[in-house]
């Protein structure tokens, strides 16, 4: 790799970034859209875009991983897969998958100044240079026109109608997961509110299909499709099909909502576009979408399902530090959700109970309990009060606490890709959060420090009056790494178990000190 080059493309990546749309700042996000046929013109993407054809999903949890299981089934059918998500974790070149991997930086490099180069020509002119999500959503297209996809797989970033993946005229068939609360500022602070922007994306005749939702949510979606006259069903739940659903590839019983959704994805895109991509996927197409008529899981989708991964949703990571000078041990289980949604904080500690008691179970004998660390971050522009409650309610509702709960700032932000600057020198963010977590301790939620013989070295940069069990502020995520290890060491029968949530960009710089990132 030409390391120069490449971070001669984060830079000018850096350039296009801004700050996020300020509360309420509605209009200029519908500028920013109404902006986007300008840089399609510009680029002679327009009529191009009628040439791919499209599975477009929006929703407020499991986009991602609902668009990776259409991806891994697709891809298992034979299909040439392209998919857009957002945000990545470690590596902006995850955001644009070409069968099921990001994006090799050779070609990243080619498409990117293809496109950046020719915008720049109009610069001076308004609306001037398209903003990073935007302009990585061009990109995105540019990429999948030039490999000739059979299927581009678009995950909404923010909402559905003013986003710039709607720029699609006509997708084949559009999906929305589960809703929630999120981007409340943009969106609407009720449930139809941002129902109807998720159903932006439905068009005239184009199938759409959704999960089971609140009631005035389902009948917010089914009023902007019936507006647009855009057919919308409820998939089949996902226990109707004959798949256990322990043999998904994606961790947690919320899954199999996203499933069922991503199986009545693949089937609907196989049946009206399949057939005309040609070769061996196209000639099986008819048989699969029978057997999906019939409940019954093609051979391709069962393998699609089991083998998808999605990095940083519901993630378990073993670190034996073995490179670190321990060979043996229990070592420490990193338990990893990017969750930053009160209801996906929620689906998150359900998770983490189930795999963290999994784990202890299947450990065999041993004779200390896990040792459980809670590493959290989540960004200023989340209500930390809104993501924590739901949390610690329901680990509480399930016995389960941890004896210290860590507040850390991550190592990236969204503000800039490339290498990370250095720790931030305020924590008062992370204070706050501290804060928050001690307002909702119960019995429960600690159990104490002290486990026998467990002998935890002292936390790095801990200010007078912090212990860990009330919560402690780190100054950064090496240090809490690097403690992390000593505690191993310094027990090494001791089993730790740390849940990273609260922030996908935590999550990502975890993985990525930890050598377990996906590129």
């Amino acid at each position: 790799m030409d390391e120069p080059a490449y971070q001669e493309v984060l830079e000018a990546l850096n350039s296009l970034i801004s700050e996020k749309p300020k509360v309420g700042d509605r209009q200029a996000y519908e500028s920013a859209y109404q902006s986007l046929q300008t840089y399609l013109e510009r680029l002679d993407l327009v009529s191009e875009l009628t040439k791919l054809k499209v599975i477009h999903v929006a929703g407020t949890k499991g986009k991602g991983s609902t668009c990776a299981m259409v991806e891994s089934m697709l891809r298992q059918c034979g299909y040439k897969t392209g998919m857009f998500t957002s945000p990545h974790l470690v590596d902006v070149r995850e955001r644009i998958r070409l069968q099921g991997r990001p994006i090799a930086i050779p070609d990243f490099m080619q498409h990117f100044w293809w496109c950046f180069d020719k915008l720049k020509e109009y610069a001076h002119l308004h609306p001037g240079m398209p903003a990073y999500f935007r302009f990585m959503t061009i990109l995105a297209l540019k990429v999948f026109l030039e490999e000739k996809v059979d299927v581009a797989i678009l995950e909404v970033g923010v909402g559905g109608r003013l986003d710039a993946t709607n720029c699609i005229p006509k997708p084949i068939v559009c999906g929305v997961t589960s809703l929630g609360f999120d981007h409340v500022e943009l969106l609407g602070h009720t449930l139809p509110e941002i129902a109807r922007e998720k159903a932006g994306i439905f068009k005239t005749g184009v199938p759409a299909f959704t999960v089971q939702q609140p009631e005035d949510a389902l009948q917010a979606l089914l009023e902007v499709a019936g507006k647009v006259q855009a057919p919308l069903k409820l998939a089949a739940p996902f226990e109707q099909y004959m798949l256990p659903p322990h043999q998904l590839g994606l961790a947690g019983a919320h899954q199999q909502v996203n499933a069922s959704l991503a199986v009545q994805l693949a089937a609907t895109w196989e049946q009206a576009a399949g057939p005309s991509c040609g070769g061996p996927a196209a000639a099986g197409a008819a048989q699969r979408v029978q057997q999906l008529g019939q409940l019954q899981l093609p051979d391709a989708y069962v393998e699609g399902l089991q083998g998808c991964v999605w990095p940083g949703r519901a993630q378990v990571v073993r670190q034996s530090w073995v490179s670190e000078g321990m060979a043996d041990g229990l070592g420490t289980t990193f338990f990893l959700d990017g969750a930053h949604t009160p209801e996906s904080m929620a689906t998150c500690a359900e998770w983490f109970c189930e795999a963290a008691h999994t784990q202890q179970a299947t450990a065999g004998q041993q004779e200390l309990a896990p040792h459980r660390i809670l590493l959290f971050n989540c960004m200023k522009e989340r209500n930390p009060e809104a993501l924590l409650r739901p949390f610690m309610t329901t680990l509480a509702a399930r016995g389960l606490g941890f004896q210290q709960a860590l507040f850390v700032p991550p190592e990236s932000s969204y503000r800039k890709l490339g290498s990370p600057d250095h720790p931030p020198k305020d924590l008062s963010w992370q204070h706050g959060l501290q804060k928050v977590y001690q307002t909702h301790l119960t019995p429960t939620s600690t159990t104490g420090v002290t486990r026998a013989g467990l002998q935890l070295p002292a936390l790095p940069g801990l200010e007078a009056g912090q212990d860990g069990r009330q919560g402690a502020v780190l100054p950064s995520l090496r240090a809490t790494l690097n403690w992390l290890r000593r505690c191993s060491q310094s027990s090494p029968k001791a089993p730790l178990q740390v849940l990273v949530t609260g922030s996908l960009y935590l999550v990502g710089d975890v993985l990525k000190l930890l050598n377990k990132a996906p590129v």
